[in-house]
């Protein structure tokens, strides 16, 4: 795996470090000057804080902590550990009691809004608001809930599994089609982050091992006790989650907003990341 951040092809490579818990080793970017709200970004299944590099220098009014999950690009799984949903979020717990900090606002993409959530729930900061990036907030339906995880586990265990990456990696066509199936429109360079992911054995690996244990819990009840603003963003033309997920989140949640981006889709944050900073920047100060 390639656990060197020191290289500046990899957005705020400069500000990279590493935190070890009993149960992973977190790789971790705090970027801006102390004394500003801090806000708390996490990524979605398969990326990485790479996933916030358009978003971040817009994101000027506050300090920034961007992680990568448990297996993703940097941040590592110890052996013998299975990146439970809990557990992740109790780790976050103690990366950022270790770090000494305690942001204000806290940011989820895709999966990483279940994530944000459950963090909720637990954290003992002064957490002012929450935004959920096409949040991931409901199960798959139908044969689709229980064939993903379990291929999932099937090729995690498979002592076949990197062979058969490598085997799909040799494709740069079916990553570009897996990103058009979004509804989003990347530029290059942001493609080459995702080609650099996805030609990864061990971020492949640990992805597969965070999907094949993840279980989103009851999250309708985590929505309906939520007393904190939050605020859904979701892009009309994402094929990944239905923007239809954050309407009906929407509802459930005691003191939510939601804004709906007609042409945009799952990586809205990536491509049009001025109009989601602005959001974010605009509902921060309402509070």
């Amino acid at each position: 795996m390639d656990t060197d951040a020191s290289n500046n092809f990899w957005p705020y490579y400069e500000y990279s470090k590493y935190l070890e818990t009993d149960n992973f080793v977190w790789h971790y970017q705090l970027i801006g000057k102390p004394g500003k709200p801090i806000i708390l970004l996490i990524h979605g299944a398969g990326a990485s804080s790479h996933s916030w590099a358009n978003l971040i220098p817009k994101l000027k009014d506050f300090r920034i902590l961007a992680v990568d999950l448990p297996g993703h690009r940097f941040s590592k799984i110890k052996k013998g550990i299975r990146p439970q949903h809990d557990i992740i979020v109790r780790d976050l717990v103690v990366l950022l009691e270790s770090l000494k900090i305690k942001p204000n606002v806290f940011v989820g993409h895709s999966i990483g809004a279940v994530i944000v959530l459950s963090l909720s729930d637990i954290y003992e900061g002064p957490l002012s608001s929450i935004v959920l990036i096409n949040g991931a907030l409901e199960r798959f339906e139908g044969p689709a809930g229980t064939i993903f995880p379990l291929m999932a586990r099937v090729f995690y265990a498979s002592p076949l599994t990197k062979y058969w990456v490598r085997l799909f990696n040799s494709a740069e066509k079916s990553l570009r089609r897996f990103l058009s199936i979004s509804g989003s429109n990347l530029k290059s360079k942001n493609i080459d982050y995702y080609l650099k992911l996805m030609t990864d054995e061990d971020h492949i690996t640990g992805t597969l091992a965070f999907i094949s244990s993840w279980n989103i819990g009851d999250i309708e009840k985590r929505l309906q006790k939520i007393n904190i603003p939050t605020l859904f963003l979701a892009g009309m033309r994402d094929g990944i989650v239905n923007y239809k997920t954050s309407v009906r989140a929407n509802k459930k949640a005691l003191n939510a907003k939601i804004k709906l981006f007609e042409s945009e889709g799952h990586l809205i944050h990536e491509v049009s990341s001025t109009k989601v900073a602005k959001e974010i920047t605009s509902f921060c100060k309402q509070i």
